[in-house]
């Protein structure tokens, strides 16, 4: 790699491997360090980039979304940004701006929900009580994890999701992206290091999109 550019690896649940790297063109992705990410996201709210007129459109939120912009509420506060990943990679930037507090974390290498990471550093930031998370995670039986294989779709959603299973570990890809890996938090419930939590039922081959906009997907025959 150039330029100190990291590569991407997926945990397999008993060793690292390289990750597959998608050509950086597909899909508008964007390369960029935290420093960077920090730097412009602090610009663009001290209004060097555009104007007040054009920040605070961004900032209307309808349908749980702004143009280019979320919000997210940490420590009771609401803060304004957006989060990326594809290839195992993981990005979150935000900004509070009463405080003039940024926050902006990238991995190379998503296995903690990068929700979690973001809400302790918060926490830790603001003072409050914060425990280190035991790292434990759940097993659930592969004949059950084979209920949830399959392709889903929505009437509502444009991407098809594909479910696949690797040993103990389920994969969710979206479109063409790269397999994510998936945590199991129960045994019909799995979160993406992003915070998007995937909700399965098998009796009625559907499955939940939780996170932002809340989405059911239908499995296909």
């Amino acid at each position: 790699m150039n330029k100190g550019e990291a590569l991407t690896y997926i945990n397999t649940g008993s060793d690292w491997k390289q990750g597959f790297e998608t050509d950086p063109s597909i899909g508008f992705q964007l390369v960029s360090t935290p420093g960077d990410m920090a730097k412009f996201i602090q610009s663009l709210f001290d209004l060097k980039l555009i104007s007040q007129d054009s920040l605070n459109q961004m900032k209307t939120i309808r349908d749980d979304e702004g143009l280019g912009i979320v919000t997210f509420t940490f420590a009771g506060k609401t803060f304004y940004g957006n989060t990326g990943g594809g290839d195992n990679y993981g990005s979150w930037l935000m900004y509070q701006p009463e405080e003039k507090l940024v926050v902006a974390y990238a991995t190379n290498a998503k296995v903690h929900p990068v929700k979690d990471i973001i809400s302790g550093v918060i926490d830790i930031y603001y003072g409050k009580p914060f425990e280190i998370p035991p790292f434990e995670t759940i097993a659930i039986n592969p004949a059950v994890l084979d209920k949830y294989v399959g392709v889903y779709s929505s009437a509502d959603a444009p991407v098809k999701f594909t479910i696949s299973r690797k040993g103990t570990t389920l994969y969710v890809q979206p479109g063409t992206e790269s397999p994510a890996s998936l945590e199991a938090t129960a045994e019909d419930t799995f979160e993406l290091s992003v915070g998007i939590v995937f909700e399965f039922n098998a009796a009625k081959s559907q499955m939940i999109q939780r996170g932002g906009r809340n989405r059911t997907y239908t499995k296909e025959n």
